[in-house]
């Protein structure tokens, strides 16, 4: 296990940021996903000068839910740019959610990690690709508030 400071976790979230601004890529709403992808969300939503949404999904009882409803100010439209911490293909459901709103051009994927499995889920930006078996504690995560990871 690896625990990240929030120096860390603040530095690899501007590197994700000058990744996309570089690319030119366009985006008009950042949907974050709910709870790992909250704080990258808010810094990427400031940095890029977007409007933020969010999307819940969690394992529940060994079933991974998605809530189909996407909670937002802004109309979910154009291009997207889905966020989390990690993602893994289960974020593929997620674009598929998404995807059901047919105002929807594009999803683009952003996280500071991911697990591949073959070539099912390759983000368009990155910051590391990591083992399946390695697991990161974030600076925000009750774990990690506990033993002051700061």
């Amino acid at each position: 296990m690896y625990s990240m400071s929030w120096n860390e976790f603040e530095s690899l979230s501007f590197e994700l940021a000058k990744k996309i601004k570089s690319s030119k890529k366009e985006v008009d709403l950042i949907i974050c996903v709910s709870r790992g992808g909250l704080v990258l969300g808010k810094i990427l939503s400031e940095i890029l000068e977007k409007p933020l949404a969010v999307i819940s999904a969690k394992y529940i009882n060994d079933k991974y839910t998605i809530d189909e409803n996407i909670s937002s100010l802004y109309p979910i439209k154009g291009d997207i740019l889905l966020v989390d911490d990690i993602m893994e293909e289960t974020t593929n459901e997620i674009v598929k959610v998404i995807k059901r709103n047919k105002q929807v051009k594009t999803v683009t994927l952003a996280t500071l990690f991911y697990r591949p499995k073959g070539k099912k889920l390759i983000p368009d930006f990155s910051i590391n690709e990591i083992q399946r078996t390695m697991w990161i504690t974030f600076p925000y995560q009750k774990d990690c508030l506990k033993e002051n990871c700061f």
